[in-house]
């Protein structure tokens, strides 16, 4: 379809920054693509790019233009699978943007169980921080966000939710792995901590609680990176935290590591969101992938196997 394809063009102009790298990748003359650019500027009687010394930037008309090719583009994609469902193939492509904590055991796991069942659909995972995962609703990037602890802009539309404890994680040498049940959050924040980034919504949790508290914390180490930090504290004597969804007894037992809830009177539990954006209809896949997560998180109150 002609009208699609000059749509897919400027979003490649618009994505890439320029009319030479965009037909190099649509395997177009660069002359031909910048013909059909000045065409459609011509049609809508105002630029949509800003022409620069080394490539082209949108302008606020073509940030708009570009916000309806998009969902052109996005809403011909559905109808394809909503033809291709009546004749009983379930196809279609689900793009989520996940913030970390679903990343390493709970997304691989439902995504394999969604494929069993409907081999022919396709992934496509973001691992991403809040604001890039919302964002990424917005400019129809991304299909389904999960995130955690976010500030939830107005365009996030929430599926559904869940609780999520926060647990410490620790060598099984150390000396709160002694302990049963639950353990003290001072009891913790008395050791070196090895602490998730400021952007996250567990580090958010435990500083508004150690605040609260007027307890101090020793931050040894940080990083966005939950393997590393997991590394560390099994080589060290330090203490992490992190949520249920994002680690597996497995793992943890093969590393060496013990872990416990916090006491629920010391900090609260966090909360996990799967979303869309508002007001999206969103293709069948997606529909039906987002609902399956929905009956997982229902039924998952502990840590991953």
């Amino acid at each position: 379809m002609k009208h699609l394809e000059l749509l897919k063009s400027v979003e490649h102009v618009a994505r890439l920054g320029s009319i030479r790298a965009a037909a190099e990748a649509l395997a177009i003359t660069s002359t031909a693509l910048n013909r059909q650019i000045i065409g459609l500027e011509d049609e809508m009687g105002q630029p949509l790019f800003e022409r620069l010394p080394r490539g082209v930037r949108l302008n606020t008309a073509g940030e708009m233009f570009l916000m309806y090719a998009r969902q052109q583009i996005s809403d011909f994609e559905r109808l394809k699978v909503q033809l291709a469902d009546l004749s009983g193939v379930r196809r279609g492509h689900v793009t989520i943007a996940s913030t970390r904590a679903a990343i390493p055991y709970f997304l691989p796991a439902q995504i394999n169980h969604y494929l069993d069942q409907h081999p022919l659909v396709s992934f496509a995972v973001n691992p991403c921080d809040i604001d890039t995962a919302q964002a990424q609703l917005i400019s129809l990037d991304a299909d389904i966000a999960l995130i955690f602890e976010p500030p939830l802009r107005r365009e996030f539309q929430i599926i559904d939710s869940l609780d999520q404890d926060i647990i410490a994680v620790f060598p099984s040498t150390h000396p709160l792995a002694q302990q049963t049940g639950t353990v003290r959050l001072s009891e913790c924040l008395n050791h070196p901590l090895a602490l998730p980034a400021h952007s996250t919504g567990v580090r958010t949790l435990l500083e508004r609680a150690a605040q609260r508290a007027a307890l101090p914390m020793t931050v040894a180490v940080e990083s966005e990176d939950a393997q590393f930090l997991m590394n560390t504290v099994r080589d060290g004597n330090l203490v992490t935290f992190d949520i249920p969804l994002s680690l597996s007894k497995r793992a943890l037992d093969q590393n060496g590591l013990a872990w416990r809830r916090l006491r629920p009177i010391d900090i609260t539990a966090g909360q996990l969101y799967i979303g869309q954006l508002a007001n999206r209809t969103l293709s069948i896949a997606a529909t039906k992938f987002a609902n399956q997560l929905i009956s997982a998180l229902q039924d998952h109150t502990d840590l991953c196997d």
